[in-house]
């Protein structure tokens, strides 16, 4: 006979409760269930009576964590919005909600969001109901629940949905990320905002119905597009001889009337050969043209003496090569340029051919070698130079940038917001280290090889903007070309060019003005001047060596960009038709001032001819009011000095009398 199923269980509890350990832990366990059930039943019981006071609006540990995997399973219907009327919400105004998954719960601030009206709201969709709660306001909230008929048996679904609809709002909600796609034509113009010797899409693609394809058959000469192309170190192409590896950094179109060559287009490179014997052709493409236009490359122009040195194979030397347009071809300009050893190769190279000639030039452009200033924060006087060379005339500064400290960025980016500055990045072309920590040491250490890498910024900032200025000048951040007569570089100019012409009634391929050094040391045993700020590092150091560097040495130039071919530091290389002449600009008209902590390594009896033997130049107090307010101005905009900083007074000011302009006998 079978035992009932009652009776194995009561047989089952008899036994486990004959051993006093399992008695023990069996009353416990009814013990807990049992206080569950009524705690859960007491609370809910209360909110949803309205009488309760905080428990309606709270949901307690262990059914909290139940309803919540509750919520996370719970499907769709049909949800009531219950409102409390004023008078019974009061009661349940002090609820603070609940903490579900990181976010706190407001019910009371959901409630009021509804109105608090008293009357019942149906939605058909639980994101509407949360979204209604959140635009409206009001009073306190009673329940989030699927229609039912009320009365007590529903108390705990009541409150059990409510949170269900509040967890899947937020297990709904869709995170904020970015899903904003790109094109492939949008990602090569942004590249080409930095690799500027890229071409434009969609020529660069191939996508032009009637442009460039290649010669005769596909397998000769070939356009190269983006998929072709072989680059070093991100801002260079690459193209391998037989003889040496030439890296190209860009394409310029040449029209001037005094170049010999008639129109023509300049490439600009280094090579790691010295007088390279190879010989190599030029395909110029043409927008609407299937075919390319062969040129013979006529010469690799080197930027460099070799009595300088580094003149050695192996070691990569600085060139502009050359190629002239066709006669049949002279009206037009190249859309890009490939370099091959023969004129069929197939290029792994295609430069943007660069030509901007506006209507009307401006006056002055400032070139600035590639900066490396790793850990030195120089950003406070590289904002009073940047001001200075603004007031002076300067039109726009243009800077290439190896890797600078981040507040040098800041005041780079700034700038370059205003429109006062651009900023090229700028690498090392081949083997050469490009990490800015072994790069910055190689830098300093291999002195000739940074000359050499300078060249290739300079020459790239004169030939972009060939025709948009009548001066380019390349200085040193800590180098400024002071007018003593006139208060611009353009009064300056016409006051120099005049004088020039007395000798030669011509233009000359550049102007030249003397180096005189304003030393740190000078400073020592002087107290600050009053009203001016003491981080004001070129306004404060006004005492000057008495003595000029000789003339011609570290000089620094306006250049003519209708006579110069290639640029050095100092003075031009080569010029159009023939010697490059240079007007040594005299001392009374005006003055490169050199900011230094001493002399330059080169220079011999810097201490006897030159620190020990100063005096006091106030020239360029003359735009003291204004340099203030600019520097001021920006390094408060970029948070670098507090915004309510008043310039402390000075104790102690050396007598100075500010009418005068230079304080020494020359």
């Amino acid at each position: 006979m079978l035992a009932s199923p009652g009776g194995v269980v009561g047989g089952g509890i008899r036994q486990l409760a004959g051993r006093p350990l399992r008695r023990s832990l069996l009353i416990l366990l009814w013990l807990c269930m049992v206080y569950g059930v009524f705690h859960l039943v007491v609370r809910d019981g209360g909110g949803s009576g309205g009488g309760g006071g905080n428990s309606g609006d709270r949901v307690g540990g262990a059914a909290a964590a139940s309803l919540r995997l509750n919520a996370i399973l719970s499907g769709g219907g049909s949800y009531d919005v219950e409102l409390l009327s004023p008078s019974s919400s009061s009661s349940s105004s002090q609820s603070t909600g609940s903490v579900v998954g990181g976010h706190s719960i407001s019910n009371k601030l959901i409630s009021s969001s509804i109105g608090g009206s008293g009357e019942g709201k149906h939605f058909q969709n639980l994101d509407s109901a949360i979204s209604s709660a959140i635009a409206a306001g009001g009073g306190g909230l009673s329940s989030l629940s699927p229609p039912s008929s009320g009365g007590p048996a529903s108390s705990m679904s009541t409150s059990t949905t409510t949170l269900t609809s509040i967890l899947k709002n937020l297990v709904e909600d869709e995170p904020l990320v970015d899903k904003e796609t790109r094109t492939i034509e949008e990602l090569i113009l942004e590249a080409a905002g930095t690799i500027r010797n890229i071409p434009l899409p969609p020529y660069i693609l191939g996508g032009i119905k009637d442009g460039p394809k290649f010669y005769k058959n596909s397998s000769c000469a070939r356009f190269p597009t983006i998929y072709d192309l072989e680059f070093s170190n991100s801002y260079w192409q690459t193209l391998r001889t037989s003889n040496g590896t030439l890296h190209l950094y860009g394409a310029y179109y040449d029209v001037r009337t005094r170049n010999r060559l008639g129109p023509s287009v300049r490439i600009l490179g280094m090579m790691d050969r010295i007088e390279p014997n190879v010989s190599s052709y030029c395909q110029l493409w043409f927008e609407h043209e299937k075919e390319p236009v062969f040129a013979k490359v006529l010469e690799y122009k080197y930027i460099w003496f070799s009595k300088w040195g580094n003149y050695k194979q192996g070691v990569f030397q600085p060139y502009l090569l050359a190629c002239q347009i066709p006669k049949t071809h002279h009206k037009k300009v190249p859309r890009s340029i490939s370099i091959v050893e023969k004129p069929c190769h197939g290029a792994n190279n295609n430069l943007r051919v660069l030509y901007d000639r506006p209507p009307e030039k401006k006056g002055f452009a400032v070139c600035v070698k590639g900066l490396d200033f790793l850990h030195e924060d120089l950003s406070v006087r590289l904002v009073e130079w940047i001001e200075l060379l603004g007031l002076l005339g300067a039109d726009k500064i243009f800077f290439y940038e190896l890797a600078v400290h981040p507040n040098i960025t800041k005041v780079l980016r700034y700038f370059q917001s205003t429109g006062q500055i651009d900023v090229t990045p700028l690498t090392l072309p081949g083997g050469q280290p490009n990490d800015p920590r072994i790069r910055h040491i190689y830098l300093g250490k291999k002195v000739n090889h940074k000359r050499q890498n300078e060249v290739i910024p300079y020459n790239d900032c004169l030939y972009r903007n060939l025709y948009q200025y009548e001066y380019i000048a390349l200085l040193d951040i800590d180098e400024v070309i002071m007018p003593m007569k006139g208060s611009s570089w353009k009064e300056l100019m016409v006051a120099v060019d005049a004088k020039a012409r007395q000798s030669r009634n011509d233009s000359r391929a550049s102007y030249n003005f003397r180096n005189i050094y304003f030393m740190d040391d000078m400073m020592h045993g002087h107290d600050w001047f009053q009203g001016m700020p003491r981080y004001m590092h070129m306004l404060q150091h006004v005492y000057r060596s008495r003595n000029y560097t000789k003339p011609g040495q570290y000089v620094k130039c306006f250049h003519n960009p209708e006579r110069v071919i290639t640029l050095h530091n100092h003075f031009p290389l080569a010029c159009l038709n023939g010697s490059c002449t240079s007007f040594p600009v005299p001392t009374e008209f005006a003055q490169l001032q050199h900011y230094r902590a001493t002399c330059v390594k080169a220079l011999k009896n810097c201490d006897k001819e030159y620190k020990a033997n100063s005096v006091l130049d106030t020239t360029i107090w003359r735009y003291k009011d204004a340099l203030i307010s600019r520097v001021t101005h920006v390094l408060k905009t970029l948070g670098f000095i507090p915004s309510s900083t008043q310039q402390p007074q000075q104790q102690s000011t050396p007598d100075v009398d500010l009418s005068l302009a230079i304080l020494n006998k020359r």
